[in-house]
């Protein structure tokens, strides 16, 4: 039998809090109400900190993300705790809190801003469930730009991050003149996550008494899109010769894109989940979770380099081994990630 151990994270991905400003659409939070939540109900600063002084001797990269992490106060403070510590560091937001953040953003840089936009500002607003979201974002996104402008420094990188959903698949052309004019370096479309009953129910059949997961965490079926339509909006991104690098996530060719979102019990790609050797989140309240659902320690409890080789965490990756997937992974980001 595998040990199930890995000899460190390429990744961590920390979520000082799942609360929300803003209550896009297509969001799980906003649909369990978790983009409710107060963000001062998050760990202290100090307990983030040593989370990361803990992991620096490994060199991860990490990732702050929520729910919207600059509503926490402590956000730029530990940003400039991973800077100091030599570590690589993004942060994906909406940008409605960087014009207020910006110098102090701007004081210790993340490698990596990205931020999550759905189209033109009438697409984005209506998205996002605010009226002036998208001018707040371009605000934002303004000021980060001059104060790097002004400090003559490549950071951050600033990536456009598009969720591809119902009210925009046919109009994704729209972002490379929105990417232009906020001067963004990189453009990427992501295709949604999913989660269907069908999808719960196999894999509560089979590992239920290990990892068993809610009814009611199916509730994120496939996004209704016509598939022609898709198609040729990704068609019209493809063929225009944009001054920035623009991705697709998961990279997939017309066949499988068509059955991403028609049998989305389907594996369109297999192969052997890596996520849980790699990476992992930890949330708000300090667990340590590799996979929706499954918990494997406490940072409040445990170092984090004992939970990453500790007994749930090893579980958790032996039952990967055996399985080589689970039917959640079907249409999970993590499970094409090898970053």
């Amino acid at each position: 039998m595998p040990s199930g151990r890995s000899r460190g994270p390429i990744g961590i991905t920390l979520k000082p809090t799942l609360a929300c400003n803003l209550r896009c659409r297509m969001c799980s939070f906003v649909a369990d109400g978790s983009v409710q939540s107060n963000p001062r109900d998050s760990l202290a600063l100090e307990v983030w900190k040593g989370l990361i002084d803990d992991v620096a001797p490994w060199r991860p990269y990490v990732w702050l993300t929520g729910g919207e992490p600059t509503l926490w106060r402590g956000f730029a403070e530990l940003l400039g705790h991973c800077r100091k510590r030599r570590l690589l560091t993004g942060v994906t937001t909406n940008g409605t809190m960087l014009a207020p953040l910006a110098e102090a953003i701007m004081r210790f840089p993340m490698d990596i801003l990205v931020i999550s936009v759905d189209g033109t500002a009438d697409v984005h607003n209506r998205v996002r469930g605010r009226d002036r979201a998208f001018e707040r974002m371009a605000e934002g996104v303004a000021a980060i730009q001059r104060l790097r402008r002004a400090s003559r420094t490549a950071r951050p990188t600033i990536v456009l991050s598009c969720a591809i959903t119902p009210d925009n698949y046919d109009r994704l052309g729209d972002l490379l003149g929105v990417a232009d004019d906020l001067g963004a370096d990189a453009l990427s479309f992501q295709h949604l996550w999913q989660m269907t009953p069908a999808m719960v129910a196999e894999h509560n059949r089979r590992w239920g008494s290990e990892h068993r997961l809610p009814i009611q965490a199916g509730d994120a079926p496939a996004p209704n899109v016509d598939i022609d339509r898709l198609l040729h909006s990704i068609s019209v991104v493809r063929r225009a010769s944009p001054r920035m690098p623009v991705l697709f996530q998961p990279g997939m060719t017309e066949r499988e894109i068509g059955l991403y979102y028609a049998e989305p019990e389907r594996f369109v790609k297999r192969s052997r989940a890596a996520c849980a050797w790699l990476n992992t989140d930890v949330l708000p309240n300090g667990d340590v979770s590799p996979c929706f659902g499954m918990v494997c320690g406490n940072i409040t409890q445990q170092g984090f380099r004992e939970i990453w080789n500790g007994p749930g965490f090893t579980a958790h990756r032996r039952r990967l081994s055996m399985e080589g997937d689970f039917p959640i992974c079907a249409r999970c980001c993590a499970y094409w990630r090898r970053d």
